[in-house]
């Protein structure tokens, strides 16, 4: 049977994401499909990169980190963090060929029974009316911060059909709910990366090398 593999936030997390494909035991017929943020703050963002464009069966949508380098790339005044400037000059000359990649990605993979975003879904808002800020950027749904950890996180208020599967929010454990599964379980923090295998919603992470960036907050 064909499945279709979720994988979080792998955040250059190269080692770990090889480690990951391994405990699973991916197929040559598998589909794979990233949440966004393949890059930033690990030790191997070109590997990564690579790997998922080069593979036939990889696709991934749009992650805020990823969109903040694209914007840089287009000459809009965006704040870089060490984090974005270190994957700047590690992918060198590279680097445009690899935004002109990301800005082909898309903001939602819908895979029937489930959508996959970055960061979450606007409740009672039509898939085609959100924002790239509302699928990259969104945790919560009070004040003008949509990235603030602060408030009402939308899948508490999310009543939709689909199961949305996300990233973005870093939890100790993978976040299960009727209509959400969240799997950004911090590894290049020293977490784990987590993956959700479909069908049948079942989770299978590995640990983390060590970690390679603080967390805030």
């Amino acid at each position: 049977m064909t499945r279709t593999i979720v994988i979080g936030d792998v955040h250059g997390c190269y080692f770990e994401l090889t480690a990951l494909l391994d405990e699973i035991g991916v197929h040559w017929d598998d589909r794979l499909v990233f949440v966004g943020d393949l890059i930033t703050k690990g030790p191997a963002n070109r590997e990564v990169l690579e790997f998922v464009r080069q593979s036939r069966n990889c696709e991934s949508v749009l992650g805020n980190h990823e969109y903040l380098l694209l914007r840089h790339y287009r000459g809009e005044a965006v704040k870089l963090e060490p984090a974005h400037l270190q994957t700047i000059a590690e992918l060198g000359k590279g680097f445009g060929d690899c935004m002109d990649w990301v800005s082909c990605l898309p903001h939602y993979v819908d895979l029937g029974d489930h959508l996959v975003v970055h960061a979450g879904v606007r409740p009672g808002c039509p898939l085609e009316r959100q924002t790239v800020e509302d699928l990259t950027q969104l945790r919560t749904l009070d004040g003008t911060d949509p990235g603030s950890r602060k408030g009402t996180p939308w899948f508490e208020r999310y009543r939709g059909d689909k199961i949305i599967i996300f990233g973005h929010w870093v939890f100790d454990a993978p976040l299960l709910r009727d209509n959400a599964i969240g799997i950004d379980t911090g590894c290049v923090y020293g977490g784990r990366l987590t993956a959700v295998v479909l069908p049948g919603d079942r989770l299978v992470s590995v640990p983390a090398r060590r970690a390679y960036a603080r967390k805030k907050g």
